[in-house]
């Protein structure tokens, strides 16, 4: 999981799965205030029973599963 202050590439990845479904987060690599507000937006939206703004499996994995099963381009 991931939380406030937390640094790398899979924090890279969150932020950038988070704008690819639609949230206005800008890609650090550091799970900053924006960044948490923004998990917490998801989760009280997608996964109400845990609102804590921690990116813990359950919420990538929510992320995840809703990107994928977004249409694909057309063409």
């Amino acid at each position: 999981f991931f939380s406030r202050g937390d640094r790398g590439t899979p924090v890279e990845a969150l932020q950038a799965m988070l704008g690819l479904y639609g949230y206005d987060l800008r890609i650090t690599g550091t799970f900053d205030e924006p960044t948490e507000r923004v998990v917490t937006a998801f989760q009280r939206h997608f996964r109400p029973e845990r609102v804590d703004g921690v990116a813990d499996a359950s919420t990538i994995t929510t992320l995840r599963d809703l990107i994928a099963s977004r249409p694909g381009p057309m063409g």
